[in-house]
């Protein structure tokens, strides 16, 4: 007999449907804003919000708190600039990560840290010191691109603001992982000779 699905596999689309929501938010408002009412895409990114909330039931990188706070805001904004709070998603994420890993700094294990002992638990000093360091350097940039996708909601056309947080945001985002994890390779290939 095939197995059917069920909604108790909704748990293993979660990550997958976040992930996708979140990516694809900056087009759909850049496509949406001209036929659509400004309140649904906030409706849009506060389910996408949800969505990464019951992924990580309130753990993880982004707590419960984020959530409340970010749709708090969005549902503020949309009473009073309705466009802008279509906009004003991406920023208070980055927002809400760099407050989250800012946190994590003054009250450690750092965010990175606890990211890096998943799959290294036994982390070395020198290890240990890294991760504080790309916490820190996370937090600046998370504060960097929240200002950045400000400034282009605020005083540029919705094509910058999507170019910006659809596309270059990522591909930064991309870069720092990617330089992030061949200097954590060679810090870990020297604590273990």
């Amino acid at each position: 007999m095939t197995e059917m699905w069920y909604p108790t596999r909704l748990p293993d689309l979660l990550p997958v449907l976040a992930g996708i929501g979140s990516v694809l938010y900056p087009f759909l408002v850049y496509f949406g804003l001209p036929h659509l009412p400004p309140g649904l895409l906030v409706a849009l990114a506060v389910g996408i919000g949800g969505l990464h909330l019951l992924r990580r039931r309130g753990r993880g990188v982004m707590p419960r708190w984020s959530f409340v706070a970010i749709a708090c805001v969005l549902l503020a904004l949309l009473a009073l600039r309705p466009v802008l709070a279509a906009q004003a998603y991406p920023p208070l994420v980055s927002l809400s990560l760099a407050a989250t890993f800012g946190w994590s700094l003054a009250h450690p294990p750092t965010a990175i840290e606890r990211i890096a002992r998943l799959t290294h638990p036994d982390l070395s000093a020198e290890a240990v010191k890294h991760t504080r360091t790309v916490t820190k350097v996370w937090t600046v940039f998370f504060l960097a691109n929240a200002a950045i996708a400000s400034v282009c909601a605020v005083w540029f056309s919705v094509a910058i603001w999507t170019l910006w947080t659809g596309l270059v945001s990522y591909l930064l985002i991309g870069v720092l992982l990617i330089g992030e994890v061949m200097v954590r390779r060679r810090i870990l290939q020297r604590a273990t000779t």
